[in-house]
C-alpha cells in the first residue's frame, strides 16, 4: 500500500510540473515587454497616457550606432498603441531581435496625453551584454551592475510635463477668413495631431501644450478652394502654465512654375516633383514648420505647384529615364510666384541576375536600391518616395496608414522572374549599393569598416546604358548577423 501511494504521489507531482511548465510555455509571451511608466512632473502616475512604439536600436557593442525603424510587418512584433494604466504603466512587447541575430537594447515611441506636452523618448529595455560577448566584456560589465545596484532592467519613467498656452487668432486676411477653421504649425509638430488644438470660437486656434522654450509658431487658413493661406513663421517664448496671444496676418500661397530642362525627350513619361519649403533664417536641425508638396509633370516637361508659403525651396524630379541634377535644387528667399527650369541628367537600367546557393535561377527574389535627398542638408528620405501633400493632412485627405505619407519607389526596384533577372529600371547613376529580399535566400555578409556586417552588393553604375550584375544568395540560416 505504502509503495502504490508513493507512485501515486509520484505520478500527482510529475503530473503537476509537467502542467506547470505547460502553462508557462503558453503563458510566456512570444515577445520580451517593456514596462514604461508615465509620470508627471511630481513623480504622479499619468493613466490613459497612448505610447506607440516606433523604433528599436540594438544593445551596445559593434552594432549600437544604428536606429531601425519599427515595421511590424518585417519583424514581427506589432507597434500597436499601449495606454497607461492607473498606476502609469504601460506593457509594451518589441522584438528580441533588432535584425538576424542582433540584439534589441532599446526602443523609441511617442507618448501622448491630452493635458501634457508630448513626448517622444527612447528607453533601454535590456541590460543583459549580447549573446557572444568576450568575458572581458561580461565581467565588466557584471561588475558595473553591480557597482550601480541595477541588476534588473528598469526603464526610467517618462516625465511628461504641463504646457504653456498658445492662442493664434488673425488679425487680417481675405474676406470670409473666420468662418472657416484656421490651423497651426509648432516646432516638431505633426498637421494631424487631434487633440493638439482647439478652436474655441470663428478664427483663434488653442493649445495648452506648447513645450517650454524657443518655438517657432505658423497660422494656416485654406480658402473654399482648399487654397492654403499662410501667416509668417514667428518664434515664441513659451513658459508652462503661462499664455502667449499671437494676432497674425494672412497672405496668400505662392506658387512654382516651370519645366523639365530640354534634355529630357518629350513627352515626358511619368514624371513626378517635389518641393519642400523651409521658413528663412530657421535651422532645419530645429524642426521648425515646413511644407511639402508635388504635382505630376505633364508630357510637354511643364509643371505647377499652388499654395505654398514664403521660404527657401528645395525640388527634386523624377522621370522615366531621367532625375534632376544635384537634388534638391535650391532656391533661397522666394518671397512670390516662381517660374524654374530643372537640370536633369540620364538615369541607369540595372539588371541583376540572382541565383540561389547551387547556382540555380532564383524566382521571387526583390532587388532595392535606395537613393536619398537630404532636405535642408538634414533629414534624408529615398528619392521621390514622398509624393504627399503637407495640405492634406489638414484637410484629412490622409488615409490612417503609412502610404498617406511615404510610398515605395517602382523605379528603384524589381522582383527576379522564373529565370533569376530582376529589372531595376530608373536608378540615379550615383547610387553605389544595393540589397535583395527572399523568404529563404540572402546576399552573404560582407564586412564594413564603419558599421559591421552589412548585406548589400556593389555597383558602379553608367548613366544611359543597362548596367548588368549578377549575385549568389545563401540560404538564410547559414550564417545570421550577430554582435560578436
Amino acid at each position: 500500500m505504502k509503495l502504490g501511494a508513493r507512485k501515486l504521489a509520484l505520478l500527482i507531482a510529475v503530473t503537476g510540473i509537467v502542467l506547470l511548465l505547460v502553462f508557462v510555455m503558453i503563458s510566456t509571451p512570444k515577445s520580451p515587454v517593456a514596462l514604461i511608466r508615465v509620470v508627471d512632473a511630481a513623480g504622479n502616475p499619468i493613466a490613459g497616457a497612448v505610447i506607440t512604439p516606433d523604433g528599436l536600436r540594438p544593445k551596445p557593442g559593434p552594432y549600437s550606432s544604428g536606429h531601425h525603424g519599427w515595421h511590424a510587418d518585417r519583424i514581427g512584433v506589432p507597434n500597436d498603441p499601449v495606454a497607461t494604466d492607473k498606476n502609469g504603466y504601460g506593457r509594451v512587447p518589441y522584438p528580441k531581435y533588432v535584425y538576424e541575430r542582433i540584439e534589441t537594447g532599446e526602443i523609441s515611441f511617442s507618448v501622448d496625453h491630452p493635458d501634457f506636452v508630448p513626448d517622444r523618448p527612447s528607453r533601454a529595455v535590456s541590460i543583459s551584454l549580447p549573446a557572444g560577448a568576450p568575458w572581458r566584456e561580461w565581467a565588466k560589465h557584471a561588475w558595473g551592475r553591480i557597482r550601480h545596484k541595477a541588476l534588473i532592467a528598469r526603464p526610467d519613467p517618462v516625465v511628461l510635463q504641463r504646457g504653456a498656452t498658445l492662442k493664434m487668432s488673425i488679425q487680417s486676411g481675405p474676406a470670409g477668413c473666420r468662418d472657416r477653421p484656421l490651423f497651426a504649425q509648432v516646432s516638431s509638430g505633426w498637421a494631424r495631431e487631434t487633440n493638439f488644438w482647439i478652436r474655441p470660437e470663428p478664427g483663434v486656434i488653442v493649445t495648452r501644450r506648447l513645450a517650454a522654450g524657443t518655438q517657432a509658431v505658423r497660422a494656416v487658413w485654406f480658402d473654399a478652394k482648399d487654397s492654403a493661406w499662410f501667416s509668417d513663421v514667428v518664434r515664441v517664448a513659451a513658459v508652462a502654465g503661462q499664455t502667449n496671444e499671437l494676432s497674425v496676418d494672412l497672405q496668400s500661397g505662392i506658387a512654382v512654375r516651370g519645366q523639365l530642362d530640354a534634355s529630357v525627350p518629350r513627352p515626358i513619361k511619368n514624371g513626378r516633383v517635389v518641393a519642400h519649403i523651409w521658413p528663412q533664417a530657421h535651422k532645419a536641425e530645429d524642426s521648425p514648420p515646413q511644407w511639402h508638396a508635388w504635382t505630376a509633370i505633364r508630357e510637354d516637361g511643364s509643371f505647377d505647384i499652388a499654395s505654398l508659403p514664403q521660404g527657401v525651396l528645395e525640388l527634386v524630379a523624377l522621370s522615366q529615364g531621367f532625375v534632376s541634377t544635384n537634388y534638391p535644387q535650391k532656391y533661397p528667399v522666394v518671397t512670390n510666384d516662381i517660374t524654374v527650369t530643372i537640370g536633369m541628367e540620364p538615369t541607369a537600367r540595372l539588371e541583376v541576375r540572382v541565383t540561389d546557393d547551387r547556382g540555380n535561377p532564383l524566382k521571387d527574389a526583390r532587388v532595392m536600391t535606395w537613393p536619398n535627398v537630404h532636405y535642408g542638408k538634414w533629414s534624408a528620405t529615398i528619392l521621390l518616395s514622398d509624393c504627399y501633400n503637407s495640405s492634406d493632412g489638414f484637410l484629412s485627405k490622409l488615409t490612417t496608414n503609412a502610404d498617406g505619407w511615404f510610398q515605395t519607389v517602382p523605379d528603384f526596384e524589381g522582383t527576379s522572374d522564373a529565370s533569376g533577372l530582376a529589372v531595376i529600371p530608373n536608378v540615379p547613376a550615383n547610387v553605389r549599393e544595393f540589397s535583395v529580399g527572399h523568404a529563404r535566400f540572402t546576399l552573404p555578409a560582407v564586412e564594413s569598416k564603419s558599421s559591421g556586417k552589412r548585406r548589400q552588393a556593389s555597383v558602379k553604375l553608367i548613366a544611359g546604358q543597362t548596367n548588368r550584375v549578377s549575385v549568389q544568395l545563401e540560404p538564410k540560416e547559414r550564417s545570421p548577423i550577430a554582435h560578436y
